[in-house]
C-alpha cells in the first residue's frame, strides 16, 4: 500500500507523534496495516461502518463536552452514544432500515482489542495508549480506504441522519478526510 506520510503527519492528532518519532510512529501504523490487511472485504465493510458511527458518534459527544453552539440536547447525545457503544458492546449493528450487520468471533476479538486500546487511551490514561491508539485508527481508515468509506459515509447519512443530525454526519466525514489525503491521488 502506498501512503503519503508527509501528509498524514500534517494531520492535527498526529503531528506530535510524527515529531517525536516518526520513523517509529510510521512503524506503528504499518504494523496494524499489515494485520488489518489480512481481513474479509465484507467484514471490513462491517468495520468501516462500525468506525464511521463511531467517529460520527464521538463528534456528537465532544460538541456536548464543548457545549458548542450546535452541540445536540442531552437526550440526543445520550441516545447517539447508547446506539453506537450498543453496536460495540452487542458487536451488532442494526440498521433504523431493518438490516444488521453481524461480526464473525474473530472480528469480534478485533472489536474489543480496539474498545480495550481506546478505554486505556482516553479513560485510563495509560502511558503510550494514545500513540498506540491513533497509529491503529490510522491504519484502519487507511486499509478501509477512499472508496469503502466513502460508501459507508453515504449509507451511514442515509441511515442514521434522523438520530446524529446532518451536522455531525458532516463533522463526522470532515473528520475522517485527512486520513484519506494519506493514500494515493485517485486517478
Amino acid at each position: 500500500m502506498e501512503i503519503n506520510w508527509q501528509g498524514l503527519a500534517q494531520i492535527r492528532e498526529l503531528q506530535d507523534y510524527f515529531e517525536e518519532d516518526f520513523e517509529g510512529f510510521q512503524i506503528r501504523i504499518q504494523h496494524h496495516i499489515d494485520a488489518l490487511q489480512h481481513i474479509d472485504d465484507t467484514e471490513l465493510d462491517k468495520l468501516a461502518t462500525l468506525r464511521v458511527l463511531e467517529v460520527t458518534n464521538g463528534c456528537t459527544q465532544w460538541a456536548f463536552r464543548r457545549q458548542d453552539e450546535e452541540c445536540l440536547s442531552v437526550d440526543q447525545t445520550r441516545e447517539c452514544m447508547k446506539q453506537v457503544i450498543g453496536f460495540i458492546k452487542e458487536k451488532r449493528i442494526d440498521f433504523p432500515s431493518g438490516k444488521s450487520f453481524e461480526f464473525t468471533p474473530t472480528i469480534e476479538a478485533l472489536i474489543d482489542e480496539g474498545r480495550d486500546l481506546y478505554q486505556d487511551a482516553f479513560k485510563k490514561n495509560v502511558e503510550g495508549a494514545q500513540r498506540e491508539y491513533y497509529a491503529y485508527s490510522t491504519a484502519q481508515f487507511l486499509v478501509y480506504g477512499r472508496e469503502r468509506l466513502n460508501a459507508v459515509m453515504h449509507m451511514v447519512r442515509e441511515e442514521f441522519e434522523p438520530l446524529f443530525t446532518r451536522y455531525y454526519i458532516d463533522r463526522g466525514q470532515r473528520y475522517i478526510a485527512p486520513y484519506l489525503k494519506g493514500l494515493p491521488p485517485e486517478n
